[in-house]
């Protein structure tokens, strides 16, 4: 019999204890209806409080929406138009601010290597003088409307001093010349003080012992301004009312000069008067020898001619306030002085070679507002546009354009001069409005054009400074650069008095000044 195994006893609960299979199942499935209720009713909660605050938030979202859509198209629309036109920084003519020995870093266009044109003279009866050149720069693109770019054509000098010569008793150019209250009277005022002012050695200071007397430093170009008043009205050292006046000046300009030709009388280098005195100065020396055909003054003039040849951009055309490398960037208003200089040689039967005008035509295309706009000039080809700078470059860039050969019917020659007599540039002698740098320009443009621009501008522009002459005291003739101020591109507060006296005189000058380029 096997034996018998002897397992411990345990505690096994009764039958009644232990839940039945049909019981737990009901009891899982209850707690999982119970859990799945309450996860329903938290979600359509959620969803409820989802909705109720998206509801909520659609005004906003909408707002915000919209004010996100008018900030990037006014963003983009700024881009834009910065891309086109912003404020330039001011025109520096008149400061003594010294440049870094550094040439400028601007970027410059590309452009083609100048074509070499072999020297020739500019006798007032060369042929050559007025032999036609195309321009070395490419012609800007031009709307329809707009006529072909004209070739390189220097204009006929032969008599453009002639008027100075002969009587000048029609200055106001309205036949009433020697009445009292007319041009005529102002200009005689106007250069007697100026003579008032000279050193006893020959100079003129724009910062001289007179009333108001300017801050910048520069003999050189105080000395020329003056000469040009005079010059401008026939008086020279062999004729006129004031012979040793201008002998003196000229005289003293003569031992300033040093032996590369420049005129100026600082030797650092950089200074923004710099160009504008030499090219002044220049002028001078031209007109005295083509007015009295004196031969020597021609060492002088020539000297100084070849010093701005030299000194221009090789590669860009332009002049700046020292003599330019092929990577310095020129300015407008010192390029249209050295121009003149250039345009008075030819008057005075100095040799120039024709490739320094064409080098000057291809900086006046860089600094058109733009290709496709020739009738409208900035102050820099890489500068952008700038408003108060707009009537003084334009005319300025037009006068430059006149002598290099545009026709006077020419398209933008027409558009420019509507704009220089419009209704938003008529001279005012009011603060901030007067502006006689713009009006030196202006006056010359018009002039050469001769139609009615001209004569509205000058009738109305005349009686404007004859009335703003000082009438009497020591500073009888002269202009006071203060009252009111001018324009800050007039530069007459940097200047001084002297300045603006002398370019006042210069404008009455204008009807007999220079002969009209298009007679």
């Amino acid at each position: 019999m096997p034996r018998s195994i002897l397992i411990p006893a345990m505690s096994q609960p009764s039958p009644s204890d232990q839940p039945q299979p049909k019981i737990r199942k009901r009891r899982r499935k209850r707690r999982r209806s119970r859990a799945l209720a309450q996860i329903r009713s938290f979600q359509k909660a959620d969803w409820k409080r989802a909705l109720g605050g998206l509801k909520q938030s659609v005004p906003g979202l909408g707002v915000s929406l919209a004010f996100h859509v008018v900030v990037l198209f006014t963003l983009t629309w700024i881009v834009f138009q910065s891309s086109e036109q912003t404020i330039a920084p001011l025109e520096l003519g008149w400061s003594t601010i010294v440049e870094s020995d550094a040439q400028e870093p601007a970027e410059t266009p590309e452009i083609v290597q100048p074509i070499v044109i072999p020297s020739i003279s500019m006798n007032k009866n060369s042929e050559a003088s007025q032999s036609t050149v195309q321009t070395p720069a490419e012609a800007p693109t031009t709307p329809k409307n707009q006529q072909t770019k004209p070739s390189l054509n220097l204009v006929d000098v032969s008599n453009s001093l002639r008027l100075r010569k002969q009587k000048r008793g029609e200055a106001d150019g309205t036949g009433q010349g020697a009445k009292k209250g007319t041009g005529r009277e102002a200009i005689q005022d106007g250069l007697r003080w100026i003579v008032k002012q000279q050193e006893t050695d020959g100079r003129w200071r724009l910062n001289g012992d007179y009333a108001d007397a300017g801050t910048i430093e520069t003999d050189t170009g105080a000395t020329a301004l003056a000469l040009l008043a005079l010059l401008g009205d026939g008086q020279t050292h062999i004729d006129g009312d004031y012979q040793t006046e201008v002998r003196k000046g000229l005289e003293w300009l003569r031992q300033t000069q040093r032996a590369n030709g420049d005129f100026f009388d600082i030797e650092e280098q950089g200074r923004e008067a710099h160009f504008y005195s030499h090219a002044q100065a220049t002028i001078a020396y031209c007109e005295a020898l083509a007015l009295t055909e004196d031969e020597s003054l021609r060492g002088p003039a020539e000297k100084g001619v070849q010093f701005l040849i030299d000194s221009q951009n090789q590669l860009l055309g332009g002049w700046k306030y020292r003599p330019l490398n092929d990577d310095g960037i020129g300015d407008l208003s010192v390029t249209g002085w050295a121009l003149m200089a250039l345009h008075s040689a030819r008057m005075a039967n100095i040799n120039v070679d024709l490739n320094t005008f064409a080098l000057a035509e291809r900086f006046l295309d860089s600094v058109q507002e733009r290709p496709s706009t020739p009738a409208f000039y900035k102050y820099r080809p890489d500068f952008p546009v700038n408003g108060p700078q707009r009537l003084s470059m334009t005319a300025e860039g037009l006068l430059c354009r006149q002598w290099l050969g545009w026709p006077k019917d020419h398209l933008p020659m027409q558009v420019g001069a509507q704009f220089l007599n419009n209704q938003q540039n008529t001279p005012e002698w009011k603060p901030n409005r007067r502006n006689v740098y713009a009006w030196y320009y202006t006056a010359q443009t018009l002039h050469n054009l001769g139609d009615k621009n001209w004569e509205q501008w000058f009738q109305h522009t005349l009686p404007l400074i004859v009335k703003g002459q000082t009438s009497g005291g020591r500073d009888k003739g002269s202009w006071h650069p203060l009252r009111p101020l001018g324009a800050p591109h007039e530069r007459s507060r940097e200047a001084g008095r002297l300045y603006l006296t002398v370019m006042c005189v210069l404008i009455l000058e204008t009807p007999y000044r220079h002969a009209p380029l298009y007679e």
